[in-house]
């Protein structure tokens, strides 16, 4: 099997001219234009301030607490 191809050709990896000098493309924050860093903000399009304005966290049930008219229970 003789081909002209360099033999590194078979094997792709990283190249030392792409890659390493290259800078990642700015991402910004679709609310407020801010460059994105994070790997999750990038992703989603948001920053953590932008992110919870609109998705706000829910109230959290465990420390939630009401009052409940209960019945004297009997034989007290």
């Amino acid at each position: 099997m003789e081909s002209s191809e360099p033999q590194s050709e078979l094997f792709p990896g990283p190249r030392p001219e792409a890659g390493r000098g290259e800078a990642r493309r700015p991402v910004r924050c679709a609310l407020c234009g801010r460059p994105l860093t994070g790997a999750e903000s990038r992703r989603s399009g948001l920053g953590p301030a932008c992110d919870a304005k609109l998705h706000p966290a829910g109230p959290d049930i465990r420390t939630r607490r009401h009052e409940v008219d209960q019945d004297p229970l009997p034989g007290t």
